[in-house]
C-alpha cells in the first residue's frame, strides 16, 4: 500500500529534524513524505532541504505557502499534490517522533478491514511519569455525553489497559488515514479538512463525517510514537481559547444532533466555558465572536452531510457516547477560574506555536 505522509509545519525547526529522521527510518517500503511549510520565518526549510538532500529509503517534497494556511488548509494543500496510487495518508504533527514499525503495522490493520477509515496508533508522552513509567498521550478520541471530548487515556501510565478496537475517532497529532475514506467525506466545495475550524477540531469533526458515511476508526496499540504534545500548560494562549470554544459549536451544529436528555449538560458546560472566557481571557471574546461568524456555513455543511449520510448523528452517539463525567471537569474549570486560567500567555505575548500553524489546543 502507497502511502503518504503529511505533515504541516510553521516555525517547526525544534522538532522537525527528529519527526523527519523517524520518518525516514520507516521500514514499510513504499513512503513519501510532503511537509507544507505555512510561511515559517525560522529554520523549518532548511531543516526540510536537509531532510530532502540526505533521505535514501523515503523521497521528501517541500510545499511552502506564502501565507499561514493553518492546518486544514495546508493538508487540502498537500492532498491536491498527491499521486492517484497513494492509498493511505499519514497526518503527523512535528513534535512526534515514531517507531520504525508504525506505518507498516498501521497499513497492515488497514488491510484487514475493509471499512476501517482511520487507525490510531498509540501515542505516549515524550517523558515519562513519576513513578518513570511511559505516559499515555491518546488511544483515540472518545465521545462524550455532553458533547466535550477527550482523548482517552491521557495522563495515564501506560499499562496497556487500552487494548486494540473500534474507538470513536483518531487524533490528528498522528493518524492514518484511508485515502478512499477521505475522498468519500469530501465536501462538495473540495475540501478534505473544513478551513473554517483553522487548526482545532477538524479531526473531531472529520470523526463524525466518517462515522456517519459508515466508516469506522480503529486503536492499534502495536503501533506507537511519542508527541511532546505542545498544547499543555504554558503554550495556551489567546487565539486557542476562542477557537477551542467556537470551533466546538461549529462542529455541534455540522455533525451533530443530540438527544434531548444531553442538551441539559452541553447548555451548561457550554455557559460554564463562556463564562470562564470572559472571566479569565476576555480578550479572546471578539475572536470567538467572528469565529462564530462560520455559524451559516455550518449550517449548509450540515445539509450536505445529511443528504449523504449513511448513519444519523444519533445512530452515531449511541454506539460511541460515553456518560459525562462532572466532578473532574468541575475541579479542573474552577481551578482555571481561580488561578486566572494558567496557560494562556498574557497580553501581547504571542505564545508558542504548535505543529497546526497556529498556538496549541487542550480540547
Amino acid at each position: 500500500m502507497r502511502v503518504a505522509a503529511i505533515v504541516i509545519s510553521w516555525n517547526s525547526a525544534e522538532h522537525l529534524p527528529a519527526l523527519l529522521a523517524s520518518l525516514e527510518a520507516q521500514e514499510h517500503p513504499d513512503l513519501e513524505v510532503v511537509v507544507v511549510d505555512n510561511a515559517s520565518v525560522d529554520a523549518s526549510v532548511a531543516a526540510v532541504r536537509q531532510a530532502r538532500a540526505t533521505a535514501v529509503r523515503h523521497p521528501v517534497r517541500l510545499l511552502r505557502s506564502v501565507t499561514n494556511r493553518g492546518f486544514c488548509g495546508g493538508v487540502n494543500d498537500a492532498l491536491a499534490t498527491l499521486d492517484p496510487e497513494v492509498a493511505a495518508v499519514l497526518l503527523v504533527n512535528p513534535d512526534v517522533v515514531l517507531a520504525p514499525d508504525l506505518v507498516g503495522v498501521c497499513v497492515a490493520r488497514l488491510a484487514t478491514q475493509s471499512r476501517c477509515g482511520s487507525v490510531q496508533p498509540k501515542l505516549l508522552r515524550s517523558f515519562p511519569g513519576p513513578d518513570g513509567r511511559p505516559v499515555l498521550d491518546t488511544t483515540g478520541h472518545e465521545l462524550t455525553t455532553a458533547r466535550l471530548y477527550r482523548n482517552r487515556g491521557e495522563g495515564e501510565s501506560d499499562l496497556d489497559a487500552h487494548v486494540g478496537g473500534e474507538v470513536f475517532g483518531a487524533s490528528g497529532a498522528c493518524v492514518l488515514h484511508r485515502r478512499a475514506m477521505l475522498e468519500d467525506v469530501r465536501w462538495r466545495d473540495g475540501q478534505v479538512l473544513t478551513e473554517d475550524l483553522v487548526a482545532y477540531f477538524d479531526d473531531i469533526e472529520l470523526d463524525w463525517r466518517a462515522r456517519r458515511r459508515g466508516w469506522t476508526a480503529w486503536y492499534e496499540p502495536t503501533a506507537t510514537a511519542t508527541h511532546e504534545r505542545g498544547g499543555a500548560g504554558p503554550r495556551r494562549t489567546r487565539r486557542v481559547e476562542a477557537l477551542n470554544l467556537a470551533n466546538r459549536l461549529l462542529v455541534l451544529v455540522t455533525c451533530d444532533a443530540p438527544r434531548w436528555r444531553d442538551w441539559p449538560a452541553i447548555v451548561v458546560t457550554t455557559a460554564l466555558k463562556a463564562t470562564e472566557l470572559v472571566l479569565t481571557v476576555p480578550s479572546a471574546v471578539p475572536g470567538t465572536l467572528r469565529q462564530l461568524g462560520g455559524l451559516p456555513a455550518a449550517w449548509a455543511r450540515r445539509r450536505e452531510l445529511d443528504a449523504r449520510a449513511t448513519l444519523t448523528a444519533r445512530a452515531v452517539a449511541e454506539a460511541h457516547a460515553r456518560p459525562f463525567r462532572w466532578g473532574g471537569w468541575i475541579r479542573s474549570w474552577w481551578r482555571r477560574i481561580r488561578g486566572r486560567s494558567p496557560g494562556v500567555a498574557p497580553r501581547g505575548r504571542a505564545g508558542a506555536r504548535s505543529r497546526h500553524g497556529q498556538p496549541p489546543v487542550e480540547r
